[in-house]
Order: structure tokens, then C-alpha cells, then sequence
């Protein structure tokens, strides 16, 4: 009998062919006596060595093991883009867009009363393939964080069967790092590929319904607690109906497990929703009271920088931070507001925070990038 026969018979060799080459064997197979180790290898020091052999080739780790060359340099790019691209637009004013707001639809399961949407919703999904030609525009610009809006952006269906989850993938072949769901909450969102999800709740309970419509509160309250996802958030645009709740909803935020934190936004004067806005002296008693709130040790989002220049009106704006494509297929290079002339009367905090983080205000800075690499 051959030695490799006898050998064979004896059981030293296991699911691998004999006549494999030479380096096709592990490290546990070569010559050893039948059951002498098991396959977590029998006389190691308790923990010395994971299931995962400390010996194995190249490229035999796992992802979450010891050293990933791809990884590495993916987590570096990751690492100094950001960096460079203060840099540049700090410095060199070079203004390239870090994120993209993409709008898929303007259909919609609700009529919101703030809406600049309303009143003419429903007449266009957007294809596929024009989708991604708007996201490759938008990379190739600079961005790498994606929010995909409405309408209502889970109502997305094209003709061939793809819904909201196969544009998160779209968005990730492209390149994007993370992807946002900002959605009304009227539809479940568990199955959601979103990296982050924001829910518009506008006031407490009868506050928000008095916005959005009756029961609409009750249905996103249970699809937030029911969705079991780490990165739920949840963002109030303040206006003159529901400003008493501000305090309420701050505290449900803060009580609620599911959620992660919460933003603010007020209520900007788009065609035909000038009755909603508060005066300036509201406004600015309704942001002095979330800063006390923030200093309290509240969950919110805004940086006290970014809330205290949103109560001068007229700052300047540097809104090129994001890029919106909108449903008609216009690609503008800054929020459409500047198209309607309400900036000086704009409501969205992100114009506070970019304005805080081109001046440098260390406060925006560390909220920024607890907004953009959450966990």
C-alpha cells in the first residue's frame, strides 16, 4: 500500500483531495494523526487563535479580520476626503457639493399643509436609468452623500419592478458612502437598504396631525418603534400652528429608544404657505428654548452655532454644500429656495450648520461629523 493511501485511510487527510497541490492544504490538514486536532485546533491556550487560523494565506481573513489592504484604503479615502474638501472650499473657494438631493417622485400619500410640493403632485416617477445618470453627474461633482425626496420617496416604482431599496443599491455602485431616507412615515420602512432615516414629525400628537392630516402621528409613532433600524431620526419644520410642541416632541425624541436624535427646521415662505411663518420674535424665542435644551444634554442634531446664526435674518448662504435635482430633471447647484427668493427668509437649519462649518465653529464641526459617520 502507498504511504498516501495508508495515510488517507488513516483519516489524515479530510475534505481535501489528495491529489490537490501542495499549497492547497491548511495548515491543520498536513500530517497529522487521525483526531489529533480538531478543527478548532485541540491543544491551543484558550482564545490563542480564532476559528480563523492565524497561518492562512492572503486574502483568506474575513472582512472584519486583521487587515483588508481594499478596506484600508477604501476607510483612508474615506478618512482624508473630507479634509480636502474643506480645504478646497475654504481655501481655494472652490465650491463642490458634498451632498445630493435627489427628487424620484412627486407623487404623495399626503397633503401637508407646508408643503411647497402640494398642488401639484403625482405626475411623474422617475426612470432608472435617468436616476442614474443624475446620481453619476453628482459623484463626478464631488458629492458622496445621498438623500433621495418627494412626494413621498418609498411610493418609487418603475415599470420593471425596482423600488426604493434598488436605488440605495444604485447609489452605492456609484459610489456614494451613505444614503438617507427622508420620509412622511405613513408607510412601514423596516426593510429600508437606508443607511440613515428621517421622519418629518411636526409637533407632538394633535400637533403634527393639524400639519400632515388626522391619525397621521399614531402611524408613524408605531412604523418608527416597529422599523428596528439603528439610525432613525426625526426632524420638525416649526411654524406658526405647531410651535407650542416644540418642547413635547424634544422630550419624545429624547424618551423614545428608536430614535436617535432629532432636527429642527422652520417653516420657510414657499408660494402659498406665508400664513405658516412665524414672525421673527417667535422664531427666535422658539430657538432659544431648543439651545437650552441642546445644553441640557438633549438629542439634537443642531449645533448651537448653526441654531444662533438662524435667528439673523439675511445671513449669507452657502448652500452649494448640496446639490438638488429636482423632479422635472433641473440640476441646480444650491437649495431651490434661491430660485423662489426665500432666502432671506430661509427656515432650513442646514444653512445655519454650513454656514457654522465654513467659519470653523468647532461645535458644527463635531456635529457634522456625528451627522455624516453615525455609530
Amino acid at each position: 500500500m502507498r504511504k498516501e493511501d495508508a495515510m488517507e485511510k488513516a483519516g489524515v487527510f479530510k475534505n481535501e483531495k489528495a491529489d490537490q497541490p501542495v499549497d492547497a492544504f491548511r495548515r491543520e490538514d498536513a500530517i497529522r494523526p487521525s483526531g489529533a486536532f480538531r478543527r478548532e485546533d485541540a491543544i491551543q491556550p484558550v482564545g490563542a487563535f480564532r476559528r480563523e487560523k492565524a497561518l492562512q494565506p492572503v486574502g483568506a481573513f474575513r472582512k472584519k479580520e486583521a487587515f483588508q489592504p481594499a478596506d484600508a484604503w477604501k476607510t483612508l479615502g474615506k478618512l482624508t476626503y473630507l479634509p480636502r474638501w474643506f480645504f478646497r472650499s475654504r481655501i481655494l473657494n472652490q465650491k463642490r457639493p458634498l451632498q445630493t438631493v435627489l427628487f424620484v417622485t412627486d407623487y404623495c400619500n399626503l397633503k401637508c399643509r407646508h408643503c411647497m410640493e402640494e398642488g401639484h403632485q403625482g405626475s411623474r416617477m422617475k426612470p432608472y436609468e435617468e436616476i442614474r445618470k443624475e446620481l453619476e453627474y453628482s459623484y463626478q461633482r464631488g458629492s458622496r452623500f445621498i438623500d433621495f425626496e418627494g412626494g413621498e420617496p418609498t411610493l418609487w416604482r418603475d415599470s420593471e419592478g425596482r423600488t426604493l431599496n434598488d436605488l440605495y443599491r444604485l447609489a452605492k455602485e456609484v459610489g456614494f458612502w451613505s444614503c438617507t431616507l427622508t420620509t412622511n412615515g405613513q408607510r412601514p420602512f423596516s426593510d429600508t437598504l437606508a443607511d440613515t432615516v428621517w421622519v418629518s414629525v411636526d409637533g407632538y400628537g394633535k400637533y403634527h396631525d393639524r400639519v400632515r392630516g388626522k391619525g397621521t402621528f399614531a402611524k408613524l409613532d408605531r412604523h418608527i418603534r416597529e422599523a428596528g433600524h439603528p439610525e432613525v431620526s426625526i426632524a420638525m419644520a416649526v411654524n406658526r400652528i405647531n410651535k407650542d410642541s416644540v418642547g413635547r416632541l424634544i422630550r419624545y425624541a429624547h424618551e423614545n429608544p428608536a430614535i436617535r436624535q432629532i432636527a429642527f427646521n422652520f417653516h420657510t415662505p414657499f408660494p402659498g404657505t406665508e400664513a405658516l411663518m412665524m414672525d421673527w420674535e417667535e422664531r427666535n424665542r422658539v430657538i432659544d428654548k431648543i439651545i437650552a435644551y441642546k445644553k441640557r444634554g438633549y438629542p439634537i442634531m443642531n449645533s448651537v452655532s448653526g441654531l444662533k446664526i438662524m435667528k439673523k435674518r439675511g445671513f449669507p448662504k452657502d448652500c452649494w454644500i448640496a446639490n438638488y435635482i429636482l423632479i422635472d430633471g433641473r440640476r441646480l447647484p444650491n437649495c431651490p429656495g434661491s430660485i423662489m427668493g426665500a432666502c432671506d427668509d430661509c427656515g432650513f437649519s442646514m444653512a445655519g450648520e454650513m454656514y457654522s462649518v465654513l467659519r470653523m465653529k468647532p461645535d458644527t464641526i463635531l456635529a457634522g461629523l456625528r451627522l455624516r459617520m453615525p455609530g
